[in-house]
């Protein structure tokens, strides 16, 4: 295709988008196509909206953001933008702790590097992050919430989650999985 981006704005939308919703209608600026360019029977691959491959062409940029910003404030070895965040809305962090306070520092980084989350866990190596049964039995065996959860409101929100108020405001919740660096790990260690 051959196009020209031009100043002119309009109307986009309303479309489904990755969280299964219909999106706002935004201005976005007018394409004109001067041409389209196309082989003898072409095939036509067009993103299905809130699939796995629009949840990831969204969330797969974001990942690395986060890692740069956490990596800022500890080490940080993975992140996972979750499905059930649709790829955007959550993750799970995968740090090693040196301090006992990283994996908070960690949860405040990680929505630094991507502001429109709305949840972050954080793990330690040991745990899988792409696995949910695995990043829920963290939370389950070393996780407290009384002490483990950073709760933020009145933060700016995603325009993709229907739940944020008329302002655009939100709240966050940060989970903090780790465990204590230096504690003895053996009763923590899953034996499956």
């Amino acid at each position: 295709m051959q196009a020209r981006i031009t100043p002119e704005r309009d109307d986009e939308g309303p479309y489904v988008d990755i969280t299964g919703t219909v999106d706002d209608i935004r201005q976005e600026h007018v394409i004109e196509y001067d041409a389209v360019h196309h082989r003898k029977d072409p095939i036509f691959h067009a993103i299905i909206p809130t699939g796995v491959e629009h949840r990831t062409l969204m969330g797969m940029p974001r990942a690395p953001t986060i890692k740069t910003a956490v990596s800022e404030v500890v080490k940080c070895t993975d992140v996972h933008m979750t499905d059930g965040g649709c790829g955007w809305l959550a993750s799970v962090i995968q740090i090693v702790p040196e301090e006992p306070e990283d994996g908070m520092r960690a949860i405040q980084a990680a929505f630094d590097g991507h502001p429109s989350m709305k949840q972050v866990i954080v793990v330690d190596e040991d745990i899988d992050i792409a696995d949910p049964m695995r990043v829920e039995w963290a939370l389950m065996t070393r996780w407290q919430p009384d002490a483990d959860t950073v709760i933020l409101s009145n933060q700016k929100g995603s325009s993709l989650d229907p739940s944020r108020s008329d302002n655009g405001m939100t709240s966050k919740i940060g989970m903090d999985a780790t465990l204590v660096p230096g504690e003895d790990k053996s009763p923590y260690e899953s034996v499956l």
